[in-house]
């Protein structure tokens, strides 16, 4: 995380004039505040990484400026500089949250010293950060021990373990459930940033107002709402892996700019005018046919082939049904342990039933039903009985339609009736219809339709 905006406040114009000459040399954003109250008006207009303040001003003191910032913002590094050094005043200071406490008077190297360490906490807070982010996500997930049997996938893991070792872009294709994120994290646990951080933007799940934000982060007061600066995905994925899932779901006027930042590896935040450096990989999802995607211009043709240089296309579960058992005996193990059941197994009977499914919702469906069947077993044995496969039907009466309907009416009619019979559910309505949840909201928006019950 680097140190770019300092805020000094000090009522002797020779320091504040020597910590200015001192920090801009070394490029920084150096703000000046003469005295406590002009300090807080700056820090209520933007945010600091940096707050340099002295202990003894005629109106606030530095304590009163250091509860202030852990106030406004909490992440703000603050030193506090004194000719009046105490170790009462010290340890008050430290107790408050200072990283550092100065006695004047002191060299630019002692300053420089101080800023170098800060910047060495702030990394070290954010990477534990973004660890304790990365435990939340893939709890549950295993990067090493991707279960195969099929010689299809056996050939794409050698493929996955020669890509990571490269740092060139990947695009993801597949059916949904089909385990695209599972390659993703194998691709980065395998590769060189393997202990740096793996940051994910589920591209279809921000709104459309909101996107440019996540990605590149704002300034204070960029716009309505905005009171703290924010840093965003790449800025954060910054020496690991971000992985852009949905790629196709991002708005295509932010496209252009997504282009840049990756060809760069350079963008301003929002409200911003300094460049931004980062090393980032690349990591996109789909489950679209890109090639329609771009026709139907959901996705730019340049962006497309930035991102798609080392693509992997994930079969469905139908295709590579030597899979089914194996997955199925570690799921059925890994939901054992999690449920604190017994040891269970499939039945000869139980296990003809699921190779003869189609599975249309690929391993998560099949991870779905297994964890019902553990859940309700008490034989230890899982029967055919125990495996439900809810098998979707869409809608009869769409195969009744009068003749002459008109495509848009037909589509609007599949997508209100798939609804309803998923009793309002807008994530398995999607699925089932092969589209993406904004995708659908949006539809539902254009047919002014309303429901209740709405679930996600």
């Amino acid at each position: 995380m680097p140190i770019e905006k300092i805020l000094i406040v000090d009522d002797e114009k020779l320091v504040r004039n020597f910590l200015a000459e001192t920090l801009k040399r070394k490029n920084f954003d150096v703000t000046l505040a003469e005295n406590g109250q002009k300090a807080l008006l700056a820090l209520k207009d933007q945010s600091f990484d940096l707050v340099i303040t002295d202990m003894k001003m005629p109106d606030l003191t530095g304590i009163d400026i250091l509860k202030k910032v852990k106030e406004l913002s909490p992440g703000t590094i603050v030193v506090i500089i004194t000719a009046y050094g105490s170790v009462e005043n010290a340890v008050e200071a430290m107790r408050l949250g200072a990283f550092n406490y100065l006695i004047k008077p002191f060299s630019p190297d002692t300053i420089e010293a101080v800023i170098d360490k800060a910047k060495e906490h702030l990394a070290l807070v954010e990477e534990n950060s973004c660890l304790k982010q990365q435990l939340q996500d893939n709890s549950g997930t295993t990067h090493s021990g991707i279960i195969v049997a099929s010689p299809i996938m056996k050939k794409i893991l050698n493929d996955v373990s020669q890509i990571a070792k490269s740092n060139a872009n990947v695009m993801i294709t597949g059916e949904s459930g089909t385990g695209k994120e599972v390659i993703a994290h194998a691709i980065h646990y395998q590769s060189a940033r393997a202990n740096r951080p793996f940051i994910k933007v589920n591209c279809a799940a921000i709104p459309d107002t909101l996107i440019e934000s996540e990605f590149f982060g704002h300034e204070k007061g960029a716009f309505t709402g905005a009171t703290s600066m924010h840093r965003g995905r790449f800025e954060l994925a910054n020496g690991g892996t971000l992985l852009l899932d949905e790629i196709t779901e991002v708005p295509l006027g932010l496209q252009a700019k997504l282009l840049r930042a990756i060809q760069e590896q350079e963008f301003e935040r929002v409200g911003g005018i300094k460049p931004i450096k980062v090393d980032v990989r690349i990591i996109s999802t789909s489950n679209r046919n890109m090639h329609e995607a771009i026709a139907q211009k959901k996705i730019r043709e340049d962006l497309f082939y930035r991102l798609n240089v080392m693509p992997i296309h994930l079969p469905p579960l139908r295709e590579r049904k030597e899979d089914i058992l194996p997955l199925s005996e570690f799921f059925i193990e890994k939901l054992c342990l999690e449920n604190h059941k017994e040891k269970m197994t499939l039945s000869d009977e139980a296990k003809k039933k699921m190779l003869a499914y189609d599975w249309p919702g690929n391993v998560r469906e099949l991870a779905n039903i297994l964890e019902r069947a553990v859940v309700l077993n008490t034989s230890g044995m899982i029967s055919p009985d125990d495996i439900y496969l809810n098998q979707l039907e869409l809608p009869t009466t769409i195969s009744a339609l009068p003749i002459g309907i008109t495509l848009q009416e037909l589509e609007k009619r599949l997508i209100i009736e798939t609804l309803q019979k998923m009793n309002n559910n807008k994530t398995k309505t999607a699925e089932t219809l092969g589209i993406s949840v904004r995708t659908l909201r949006n539809k539902l928006q254009e047919y002014n339709f309303n429901y209740t019950n709405e679930n996600n």
